[in-house]
């Protein structure tokens, strides 16, 4: 049997070597800056179109829409995929696909053509953000998987700084004497350079793929798919993928909606310009949610191998659900308590996303896995749909706090579900011990 090794304190799994792990972390770092960096550059992207500010709102929430709207369609298919052909050519051509959308994005001269490019991006990133989950559960042994995820969690929490660090490009671009056109051109294609990079350490630094057995070789991505829908039959894996949904939903309600709050606020009640109230109101309590989640992810990863992974989800569900539910106490975001309601939400935001990623590891067999990641992450971008379609339209009619108070009240669904789980499962635990 091939040696196993140990990797900032995650027990790797056999025929995973050290190296292997780390090229996975610094593709995950990069995947997971891809995730917020449109929301980030578009914005610039659009004035430089010169496209009505009536209609940027609609063009960017049609955009996103698109994009989850791929993720839900392809992304048991590209779990299926790397059940066959292995996880690191499908992550290398999610990288490398994501790096090609992400390059064109900024020469496309009408809303079809940016349609088109970020439909290259959606493509490359249902295998990306796919394979960001799968790799880390076939990296680590089950005693420590979750300790794995909380590692992994505080990479995506590191690399939701690089698009900060691109925007600040097209201004350093503009003073050097570069049109603003060229200048959103040159920073997107520095952002694109560092996916081409990504699939490069991917395609040739992640571990060989392990050939399946003969009769599983044999299955078609069709039967991969239905043992993918159909591993919900599984109860843990069932309430995984409720769990994908919150936490994800959890995610796109703060990065959509927290900021526009505190911006509107600050302008409307405040007097602030607009750039004042994102430097002194947004950034000061996004850094409070970024510091929760840090916290969180390396938490809630030690908590996930002392107690059950259910045990673990119906924790992590439990505190969001008390969190994004007292967001309907707050009438003005600026106010002291709620700075220690953001470092919680960032606590608890993070926590259910490293909780449903542990017990999906758990549960889904090595073989199959990636198929029911795949629907792991179709359950997580349904959430990021309701998240941010139901939410933006929930914010503008009843105001900021419902699309907190929307997701406070599923989380409590999610807690629930866990707390009757758990009793059940014990009782399975019980009878296998006496056999």
């Amino acid at each position: 049997m091939m040696p196993s090794y140990r990797f900032l304190g995650i027990d790797l799994s056999h025929g995973v070597q050290k190296r292997h792990m780390a090229a996975y972390l610094l593709a995950a770092f990069i995947s997971s800056g891809y995730a917020g960096a449109l929301a980030v550059l578009q914005p610039g992207l659009l004035a430089t179109m010169a496209i009505d500010h009536s209609q940027q709102a609609l063009i960017t929430g049609n955009l996103s829409a698109l994009q989850e709207v791929v993720f839900i369609l392809l992304m048991g298919t590209m779990g299926a995929l790397s059940d066959r052909i292995g996880r690191r050519s499908v992550y290398a051509f999610g990288l490398f696909f994501t790096a090609v959308g992400f390059t064109l994005y900024p020469f496309a001269s009408s809303i079809s053509e940016l349609m088109l490019y970020r439909l290259v991006v959606a493509i490359g990133g249902a295998a990306m953000v796919g394979m960001m989950v799968t790799v880390i559960a076939d990296y680590s042994q089950d005693h420590t998987r979750g300790h794995a995820n909380g590692v992994q969690g505080f990479i995506a929490t590191l690399g939701a700084f690089i698009p900060p660090l691109l925007a600040v490009l097209p201004k350093i671009f503009v003073e050097q004497g570069h049109p603003e056109a060229v200048a959103q051109q040159l920073t997107f294609a520095i952002g694109g350079s560092l996916g081409i990079v990504a699939s490069l350490v991917a395609l040739f630094g992640l571990a060989p793929h392990v050939r399946p057995a003969a009769t599983q070789a044999q299955e078609s991505i069709a039967k991969l798919l239905r043992v993918g829908l159909g591993a919900v039959k599984d109860p843990q894996i069932a309430l995984s993928y409720g769990a994908a949904f919150i936490s994800r939903g959890d995610l796109a309600i703060t990065g959509a909606f927290m900021s526009l709050w505190l911006v509107q606020y600050g302008t409307a009640e405040l007097g602030m310009t607009p750039s004042e109230a994102m430097f002194e109101l947004a950034v000061p309590r996004t850094l409070a949610i970024v510091s929760g989640a840090v916290i969180g992810s390396l938490l809630m990863g030690k908590i996930a191998d002392r107690i059950s992974r259910v045990s673990a989800v119906c924790v992590a569900s439990g505190m969001a659900a008390l969190v994004y539910l007292g967001v309907f106490f707050v009438s003005d975001p600026t106010e002291g308590w709620v700075m220690v309601l953001l470092l919680f939400m960032g606590i608890a935001e993070i926590s259910a996303f490293v909780s449903s990623q542990a017990l999906v590891g758990q549960q889904a067999e090595p073989q199959r896995r990636g198929a029911i990641i795949g629907f792991f992450g179709v359950a997580g971008a349904i959430g990021i749909l309701v998240a941010t379609a139901g939410g933006g339209w929930l914010y503008s009619r009843y105001g900021p706090s419902t699309p907190f108070v929307l997701f406070g009240a599923l989380n409590a669904v999610v807690f629930v579900w866990s707390m009757a789980l758990r009793p059940k499962l014990e009782r399975i635990q019980a009878a296998r011990a006496e056999a």
